[in-house]
């Protein structure tokens, strides 16, 4: 095919095009009719054929184009700085040093590949596109060779069996190309396991088989954002980009939702068996430890919250129409408040601990979650009628109206509830996130799971469970420079009866901040707010939040009232932004504690590290050093950073060291 442009040069296109960055952006985006007038004049299979595996990269020297659709990008973690292209003749990864490229390139999206003075080499048997011989290519050159196009085009998998790809001619034919792969299921020893380490990052490889033996490796990174959720118990299918390593061939998910596997295992067994009554599996347990029924498996809606820390990390609540039980994993789990589980009993230990029965030391991968589940509905009841139907209601939600809670200051350990039928005790671990909440005063409705401990106990799973009653007066309002000095290292908890008041200096509409977190400053100084859930208060509200027992703690140095209820904070509408401290970045440093979230200004200072606003960039106004930070989900995170000496107002911050995050790119002027 002959290469040309049509109605425009190609240098006038590059030139228009150098505006580009890594973050889409309204303005970056052509309007419709105006899209690349671009047409390609060479395939993937014929770039792919400049090069050999195993030898040194090659130098494309023709003026060729190419278009492919990109079938992976970097959204979830799984690939890093990397798009993967395919066309009807094949696939092959392009490696840009850039982040975020999904928002200019997502999957689905058509690209131009101008692959001139660009190379074709291999890292290890994948051929991928780089910008020298074994570098990706830089930033600043991404406009010039990879031009996005039309979005939402649809590459469907090309549909094969694990028996069809220990071909490896077959196999390699595919290679960066989309594949589904049906009928199979995760071995045995990777069913109900992590896809990868999320604490240390590191990668893992999983095994996913057939029923008539056939297996390949699907490989996982740390950094995925589903690195720590859990593989499938079923059977089904996977969409995946092949990949090779060497000589071992494996597999690359995008996301989970590339993995569809409910159905039952090979040899028609279900995840966990046939299920059956949880209330059967209670009543099969005599004494001292007794094994589960074969072949059988329990389903359940997790009436626990892990969340709320208030359960061992190990333990889940499960409850069903006949009743509920602990089930204690040999690991933590990660089963939440609301799922559907379904859990293999057979031959599992059923003993008790303290009086409750519990499915004990289940291996994680004899769980597996069928989706989200309808919470059963609490079982209004008296403190009298617990106490005497303990062991039927063990392990199921109750509520108990116009009762009463002493015993103490917080929630923290046993405390006596009482409704005049009786009393019982309501324990709080002290791990949970609430435990040094102030014990609510008078008349309360409380939801809890029934439990014991040697003898009947409740237990809640977030403050939410409790409702009405006081707080033991009406709260004072202390300043934020008050409420920083009650930090007493660790996790401290702010005393009974406290709010605080201030105006809100981040800004939630810029994504700068997780959208549960919020700084506030007033004329003593600033803090850092953590939230349950995201919230929606706007930079430069008047806020009044309660932290009558808060969570005081640091998060890599940086102090923040953490897991705040969003009820707890109310907006007064529009306040007065305080004034930035016009400062030094080594004031900033000398004085980091103390003028922590509060607003500076930093003049004449210079930014280095990089094209565009993301990630962490150097700032220097000739007394010091200090990173500027912006998250890469940012609306302006891909908005090129200014050349020369420029003027930055900032929120001071720490991340392990002294940063400070900007709002908006009206932080930074000339």
């Amino acid at each position: 095919m002959a290469f040309f442009l049509k109605r425009f040069s190609l240098f006038a296109l590059l030139i228009s095009l150098t505006t580009w960055g890594c973050v889409d952006r309204e303005f970056d985006e052509p309007p419709v009719g105006e899209l690349p007038d671009l047409e390609a004049n060479a395939t993937i299979a014929q770039l792919k054929a400049l090069h050999t595996v195993g030898g040194v990269s090659n130098l494309v020297t023709e003026d060729w184009i190419v278009d492919g659709i990109v079938v992976a990008d970097d959204e979830s973690g799984n690939f890093f700085k990397n798009i993967v292209i395919q066309d009807e003749t094949g696939g092959i990864a392009i490696r840009l040093n850039s982040t975020g490229l999904y928002n200019d390139f997502p999957v689905g999206r058509k690209v131009f590949l101008l692959a001139k003075n660009l190379y074709i080499g291999d890292y290890n048997g994948l051929h991928q596109v780089n910008g020298s011989v074994d570098a990706a290519l830089e930033e600043v050159l991404i406009p010039e060779h990879v031009i996005g196009a039309e979005r939402d085009q649809t590459v469907a998998p090309k549909v094969v069996t694990l028996a069809e790809l220990q071909n490896t001619t077959f196999y390699n034919s595919l290679v960066n190309t989309l594949i589904q792969i049906n009928d199979v299921q995760f071995a045995q020893a990777d069913a109900g396991a992590t896809y990868a380490n999320a604490v240390t990052q590191f990668s893992l490889n999983r095994n996913v088989e057939d029923c008539n033996g056939n297996s390949i490796i699907l490989r996982s990174s740390g950094f995925a954002d589903f690195a720590a959720e859990l593989t499938p118990t079923g059977k089904g299918s996977i969409v995946a980009v092949v990949s090779i390593f060497g000589n071992t061939k494996q597999l690359n998910i995008r996301d989970l939702n590339d993995v569809q596997m409910s159905s039952d295992r090979c040899g028609g067994v279900g995840p966990g068996g046939d299920v059956i009554p949880i209330n059967d599996v209670r009543n099969l347990f005599t004494a001292g430890t007794t094994a589960g029924p074969a072949g059988k498996s329990i389903k359940g809606v997790v009436i626990s919250d892990r969340t709320g820390v208030n359960t061992d990390t190990r333990n889940i609540v499960l409850q069903d129409a006949s009743g509920g039980i602990v089930v204690r994993f040999s690991a933590a789990h990660n089963f939440d408040l609301g799922d559907e589980v379904e859990v293999s009993v057979d031959g599992q230990e059923l003993s008790e601990f303290n009086g409750l029965l519990q499915v004990n030391n289940v291996p994680n991968n004899a769980a597996t979650s069928t989706g989200t589940g309808t919470l059963p509905t609490p079982r209004v009841a008296t403190v009298a009628e617990i106490n005497a139907n303990l062991n039927a209601w063990e392990s199921t939600l109750v509520k108990v109206n116009a009762a009463t809670l002493s015993g103490g200051a917080t929630y923290s350990g046993s405390r006596t509830l009482s409704d005049g039928t009786g009393t019982v005790i309501l324990f709080t671990r002290s791990q949970a996130t609430f435990s040094g909440a102030a014990l609510p005063t008078g008349n309360v409705d409380i939801v809890a799971i029934v439990s014991q401990f040697n003898d009947a106990q409740l237990s809640i799973r977030s403050l939410s469970d409790v409702t009405g009653g006081g707080s033991g007066g009406d709260p004072v309002e202390i300043t934020l420079g008050e409420l920083r000095t009650l930090f007493a290292g660790g996790a401290s908890s702010v005393p009974a009866a406290k709010k605080v008041k201030g105006v809100v200096i981040s800004d939630a509409s810029n994504f700068n901040w997780a959208d549960r977190n919020m700084v506030i400053q007033d004329a003593s100084g600033g803090i850092a707010v953590r939230f349950t859930a995201a919230h929606t208060i706007a930079l430069g509200q008047e806020v009044e939040i309660i932290v009558s027992g808060a969570e005081l703690s640091e998060f890599n140095g940086l102090l923040q009232i953490n897991n705040v209820p969003n009820a707890n904070a109310t907006s007064f509408g529009p306040g007065t932004l305080p004034t930035p401290r016009q400062a030094t970045i080594a004031e900033i440093l000398a004085n980091l504690e103390a003028w922590e979230s509060t607003l500076v200004k930093i003049i004449n200072v210079t930014i280095t590290g990089g094209g565009t606003y993301s990630g962490a960039k150097s700032l220097n106004d000739g007394t010091g050093t200090l990173d500027m930070f912006t998250r890469t989900q940012a609306t302006f995170s891909g908005t090129s950073v200014p050349t020369g000496p420029v003027s930055i107002v900032a929120v001071v911050s720490q991340f392990n060291a002294g940063q400070v995050i900007i709002r908006n790119t009206s932080d930074v002027t000339p």
